[in-house]
């Protein structure tokens, strides 16, 4: 099967292969439609039979506590002896309100004392006056906890408030019993608040204990009626694992900021002793100008009306009915003029409070592996920026079995698509663009957007002059069909520069020869992305040379070759035991055999900070190449001085001895590296100076401006004024 699969991968065009996506993805699509009508007939089936005294067992989750054995509210030596820091700095502080339901409470703080770091975080259990083994769950960590008995049930509202009063957390995190949290909980809602200032509240995606979606952010229709987007679904449908804000999110788990809750006057008592608080909250969270955002990528296990129940004529959940008309009465004006209507053909708009942002469509080979390839962090930032001040769908070509580089994308609120799904995608409202990357997948789409709508605007994103980067590596290595397949590209690339609206290149050297080649047309540059980092270690603790890049990339591997076989001899007498670290993805056979006690291949290493911190001179003696390179721009933001050739330091805008060094041949390349790794002031200039040019160039709020005129022209046709001194030249 997998012989049969590569055969398909190398002999089938782009072409075939969109053809046969479509025809699976058809089938997929059919067959989730009957399964998804079967399962709504089945719920309409088991409500008709309850409201008849029929009760119809159901597999989709249980509600059934475990077995209350002894042995089960022993917690294990591991948690009993997790050690609780004197210095504490506590950050987030988790309150959990109890009332009875032991072994719900047991599970709870067993899945979160593994998730926390109590150096940061602190749990308040509020327990209401339970009179189950709750106290003897609680007895075994009582010394993890701040535990508060109350004499009585005081409700969900008072328990909340109550715990929110003590905590001594920058945040919040509001928290149900009968829950479980799962891996990354709490860091992924940190994470997303920590990310900007705007967001006033997290919220979680909810699983059943069978893995189906129970919330995936929730709705508040014009009637004041809530509604719990994707329930049922799976957790693996990509419309529902994307963050986006949102009306509310469940206070079963919700992260909220101290300082705000309290200024809101924290959970509306109106609302006690339970039922539309949460709602109320994020009401309240959002008019005080803060967002409320739910993020898929926190994730737990809410065994849902364990406490309450869930039928709304009796016992506490009648509280339901009669708290919307009091939420309705409090928020009315707000309701009319923020929400929708209720009505099944809104509800995906209605998920999305960010609904009526332009939306822009993004067609790539594949997911960003922004660990793996300056290319992919190219892309990825450009979408963060996108994500800023539009709705981003982001479509790759092919996928890996991984999911963890998407879901990358999706805890930063930028969608995913299915490349067989590009039809549906494109009919979407509010699209105003879409950008092809690459010249394979601009062949691809161009013609199939042209005419599906030619009124979207496109942008073709070179990535680099593919032609260019042809021609010079025949010059390097005289190899025969190289010619053929730059001619080739030439005649691709000019093409789909005369189709777009606007073209991107990655470097000025790019966008002047594809202005040569096709004159008059609106060419930007927008080039790899790149914070600037502090400060790092000084000269003399720094030691050894570093190369960075993907050794699948032909440019990076004779890089390699040229430095290990021309430079490095060179530098063997002046500079003894010279260390040299070779960091990239795909190392192939010949280089792995330059190891030594000197020479290390680390081959792919999943963080790669420690390695500019490390080193004293970053090399990359490129031959041949077009576009940025984004490894010499990342090294630089680091403040780690470059060596490097003419073609090397294209897109830059530096001087040799001023930003870096730069030289082509291999006896200057060497003595270049041997000045700048011996000469401390020398080092310490270029160190300073590279650092403040991608400050002044390549940052994120630099090249946004860019990105964001860039999208403007092509919907507008008009050039907006920019910041000419943002523009590398």
């Amino acid at each position: 099967m997998s012989l049969v699969r590569k055969t398909l991968q190398n002999n089938l065009s782009l072409s075939s292969k969109l053809f046969l996506k479509e025809i699976f993805f058809t089938f997929k699509t059919a067959a989730t439609a009957i399964g998804s009508g079967a399962e709504m007939f089945w719920d309409k089936l088991v409500g008709a039979a309850s409201r008849v005294g029929i009760d119809i067992p159901t597999r989709r989750y249980s509600l059934k506590p475990p077995a209350l054995q002894e042995c089960d509210f022993t917690f294990t030596p591991d948690v009993l002896s997790i050690p609780v820091p004197i210095d504490r700095l506590i950050k987030t502080s988790i309150v959990i309100p109890v009332f009875n339901q032991a072994a719900f409470t047991y599970r709870c703080l067993k899945s979160l004392l593994q998730e926390l770091n109590l150096r940061e975080s602190e749990i308040i259990v509020v327990n209401n006056g339970s009179t189950d083994e709750t106290g003897q769950v609680l007895v075994q960590v009582a010394h993890l906890l701040c535990v508060i008995n109350n004499s009585e049930n005081r409700g969900f509202v008072d328990a909340c408030n109550q715990g929110a009063a003590i905590a001594r957390g920058k945040y919040l995190v509001f928290l149900n019993n009968d829950t479980t949290v799962l891996r990354g909980w709490l860091s992924c809602l940190l994470e997303t608040i920590d990310g900007s200032a705007s967001v006033g509240a997290v919220g979680s995606m909810f699983l059943y204990p069978d893995g189906s979606i129970q919330e995936a952010g929730a709705i508040v229709w014009q009637n004041g009626e809530p509604d719990r987007y994707g329930w049922g679904g799976s957790p693996h449908d990509r419309r529902l694992n994307f963050a986006r804000e949102v009306d509310y999110c469940s206070a079963a788990s919700l992260l909220v900021r101290k300082d705000l809750f309290d200024r809101v006057g924290g959970f509306d008592r109106r609302f006690a002793p339970a039922f539309y608080e949460d709602v109320d909250l994020c009401f309240a969270i959002r008019s005080a100008g803060y967002q409320v955002i739910y993020q898929p990528s926190s994730r737990l296990i809410h065994y849902e009306g364990v406490t309450a129940g869930r039928d709304t004529t009796k016992g506490i959940k009648h509280l339901q009915i009669l708290n919307r008309e009091k939420f309705v009465d409090k928020w009315r004006a707000v309701l009319e003029q923020q929400h929708l209507k209720k009505d099944s053909a809104s509800v995906e708009d209605a998920a999305n409070r960010r609904r009526d942002r332009p939306r822009i469509i993004v067609f790539d080979v594949r997911v960003p592996t922004p660990d793996r390839d300056a290319g992919s962090g190219r892309m990825l930032m450009i979408l963060k920026s996108l994500s800023v001040w539009s709705n981003v769908v982001f479509v790759p070509f092919s996928r890996s079995d991984r999911d963890d580089y998407e879901a990358v994308l999706w805890k930063n609120g930028i969608e995913t698509a299915d490349a067989a799904d590009y039809r549906h995608v494109l009919k979407t409202k509010n699209v105003v663009a879409a950008i092809v990357s690459r010249p394979s997948i601009a062949e691809l789409f161009i013609p199939r957007i042209r005419r599906l709508n030619n009124r979207i605007p496109i942008v073709f994103d070179t990535v680099d002059a593919h032609f260019v980067r042809l021609e010079r590596e025949y010059k390097v290595t005289q190899r025969p069909e190289l010619v053929k397949d730059a001619m080739r590209y030439r005649r691709i690339e000019t093409k789909l520069v005369r189709d777009s609206d606007v073209v991107w290149c990655a470097s000025s050297e790019d966008k002047r020869v594809m202005e040569q080649a096709v004159p008059g047309k609106a060419i930007e540059v927008v080039p790899t992305i790149h914070e600037v980092h502090g400060s790092t270690k000084p000269f003399e603790e720094r030691n050894g040379l570093l190369f960075v890049g993907n050794l699948a990339h032909r440019p990076n591997e004779d890089a390699v070759h040229f430095f290990m076989r021309e430079i490095y001899p060179l530098l063997e007498s002046s500079l003894p035991h010279l260390t040299v670290c070779i960091v990239g993805d795909n190392v192939p056979r010949d280089i792995s055999s330059y190891e030594s006690n000197e020479v290390k291949i680390k081959g792919y290493v999943p963080d790669i900070e420690p390695f500019f911190e490390d080193s004293r001179v970053f090399v990359a003696p490129l031959r041949f190449g077009a576009g940025i390179k984004g490894k010499i721009g990342e090294a630089m933001g680091h403040g780690l001085p470059v060596v490097t050739t003419s073609i090397g330091a294209e897109g830059f805008c530096v001087e040799s001895g001023k930003d870096l060094l730069i030289a082509d041949d291999p006896i200057p390349f060497a003595e270049a590296v041997r000045q700048l790794y011996s000469d401390k002031t020398l080092w310490q200039r270029l160190a300073e100076n590279g650092r403040q040019q991608i400050q002044r160039y390549f940052t994120p709020a630099v090249v946004a401006e860019t990105i964001k005129n860039s999208i403007l022209t092509a919907t507008t046709g008009e050039h907006p004024p920019r910041n000419q001194a943002a523009q590398p030249q």
